[in-house]
């Protein structure tokens, strides 16, 4: 624009002075046509002198004032152009910053576009781990519910076999009725901690003699029931079948056989099953023709005997060794105790079940506090106390599981 502007002025000036120049011209042509005649009077020569001067002082101040007023417009669009050039140098730097910011927003867009591309494969990356490892959890699920199907189908089966064995089991245990009717006075508290156990209890009358037993077998379970069997069977042969009623004697042969029997005879034996038990033996002995003593004989194999009598707790020590196991180098023989019993006796034969049972506090009963309990009911009737230990038993142990097989037998006279 201002360029275009100077390029009209230079024109106008053009013009202004080839308008001049040919005035000049015509004016010389007119001054030859129009030519002061020879000798021409000084005052002609005066008067057209000074009207030509004053006609070009004229042009020329016109001129003067065109250019002038030219040079004056030229500055005001100079300035106009300059003020424009401004508006539009301060307009370019703000759009040079605001597109120096736009760059610097596309480069962080462009940047985090790049971390977010990246971010997407990871997460697709992982969503296609995880579909890979949901398809095989599935697929584990599947072949894990057809193990638990298959297993509660195995494990349907042991339990109906176990119950099965149970009641085996409980066949060969003497009948309650058989012991009241010859100690009377009695009760039996027997509690399996599985469906079969490794205690049992025996009873035979044989030549006038009540015999009882309680005998703990190793372990619990399906292998104690197993023990325990075998224990019953030779009780019975031992004492039914060779007549052998000494406790002492009984524990003795039963030693002989159950190591014959489980092949511990020699050092390399893999088996070191064996048994705890205690063996008591009532024998009423005439004493003369109208008085009769009631005698207890007792052996034990690391199961002692507890005897009341007027409310004094008295333990009498077994054999610190049990029935069976291997102990080459170590001769067993068993001890019986033998005393009269007198009315209200109490006698307490029992596994290790019930002193060992663990209670709430995480503490064994011990025989120390088994002992406190037995006095505190000895004056009630022995049902009554058969109850009695059921129930504390059962609120010591509170939601603790049960530790061993529980069974005790009391006795009074």
């Amino acid at each position: 624009m201002f360029s275009t502007i100077i390029i009209l002025l230079l024109c106008a000036n053009l013009i202004v002075v080839g308008y001049y120049l040919y005035r000049q011209f015509v004016k010389g042509t007119s001054a030859k046509n129009n030519a002061i005649p020879v000798n021409p009077s000084p005052a002609v020569v005066d008067a057209k002198v000074e009207n030509e001067e004053k006609l070009n002082l004229e042009e020329f101040q016109r001129i003067k004032l065109e250019n002038n007023n030219l040079q004056q417009a030229l500055e005001v669009e100079k300035k106009k152009n300059e003020e424009k050039n401004k508006k539009v140098w301060l307009m370019n730097e703000m759009v040079y910053k605001e597109k120096k910011k736009a760059d610097e927003l596309n480069e962080q867009l462009n940047i985090e576009k790049e971390k977010i591309e990246t971010e997407k494969k990871k997460v697709e990356d992982k969503v296609k781990k995880l579909w890979t490892q949901s398809t095989a959890i599935h697929k584990e699920k599947e072949r894990i519910n057809e193990l638990r199907i298959e297993i509660e189908k195995k494990h349907s089966e042991i339990i109906d076999s176990v119950n099965y064995a149970k009641r085996i089991q409980e066949a060969i245990l003497p009948e309650r009725k058989e012991i009241t009717s010859y100690l009377s006075n009695s009760f039996i508290l027997f509690q399996p901690r599985d469906i079969v156990s490794g205690d049992f209890y025996w009873f035979s009358q044989k030549d006038g003699k009540s015999i009882i037993a309680a005998i703990d077998c190793t372990g619990h379970g399906v292998p104690g029931a197993f023990m325990s069997m075998i224990g019953n069977t030779l009780l019975n042969q031992i004492v039914n079948e060779r007549g052998v009623t000494d406790p002492g004697q009984i524990l003795n042969n039963l030693n002989v056989e159950i190591s014959r029997s489980l092949k511990q005879t020699h050092e390399d034996s893999e088996s070191r099953d064996g048994m705890d038990g205690a063996i008591c033996c009532f024998e009423l002995t005439a004493l003369n023709e109208t008085q009769q003593e009631l005698k207890l004989h007792y052996a034990g194999a690391n199961r002692p005997l507890y005897f009341v009598r007027n409310n004094n707790l008295e333990e009498i020590k077994a054999n610190k060794f049990p029935i069976g196991g291997i102990e080459l180098d170590k001769p067993k023989d068993f001890t019986t105790h033998t005393f009269s019993l007198q009315q209200q006796d109490t006698i307490y034969v029992f596994t290790d079940g019930y002193a060992d049972q663990f209670g709430s506090n995480n503490k064994k009963l011990m025989t120390k506090k088994f002992k406190e309990v037995l006095l505190s009911i000895i004056d009630k009737p022995m049902e009554e106390q058969r109850s009695y230990l059921e129930t504390f038993i059962q609120e010591w142990k509170g939601t603790t599981e049960q530790t061993d097989d529980i069974l005790v037998i009391g006795i009074k006279v």
